[in-house]
């Protein structure tokens, strides 16, 4: 133990922890003057602000309900999507809830979104399984609303 202590004041010794504790009584004050509280900020300030659309919020929202209740009252409520989904179901699955939400007012794009994000599966596995009139339908939205065909100069896309 005396060795320890030895030690410990060697070591203050060393790095004036002291003399630095005594320095500090005298610049405190000047510390203090610096930093002024403002009383008009509070913990909301500090906080990160994310703000949503309430109307793109509720729109997506209905969107991702409405595929929910399809999937519980379709064959595949056996299947859970948040689990992986083999292959060869993928484009029956997507062919039956599509089917479903025919006539809604969400896009192409955005049904086929939210049904990957619901079933787990990545966007360009299911893209490939997907029947051809879904990727059609998907493509012409992408070009009407981004242009994507005549920037790559393609003219015909099956």
């Amino acid at each position: 133990m005396k060795k320890q202590k030895k030690l410990i004041e060697d070591e203050k010794d060393d790095l004036n922890i002291d003399g630095e504790l005594e320095g500090e009584d005298t610049g405190k004050g000047e510390a203090e003057e610096e930093f002024e509280v403002d009383p008009n900020l509070d913990y909301r300030s500090i906080q990160s602000i994310v703000t949503y659309d309430d109307e793109d919020y509720i729109y997506s929202c209905s969107l991702n309900d409405r595929i929910d209740e399809i999937f519980q009252e379709s064959r595949w409520t056996i299947i859970n999507p948040s689990k992986k989904i083999p292959k060869d179901l993928i484009p029956l699955i997507f062919q039956d809830i599509l089917k479903e939400l025919e006539g809604t007012e969400f896009s192409m794009v955005e049904k086929f979104v939210a049904i990957c994000d619901y079933t787990a599966i990545n966007y360009q596995k299911a893209y490939e399984s997907i029947h051809m009139k879904y990727k059609e339908l998907i493509v012409q939205e992408m070009d009407q609303k981004y242009g994507i065909l005549g920037k790559k100069g393609i003219k015909k896309i099956f």
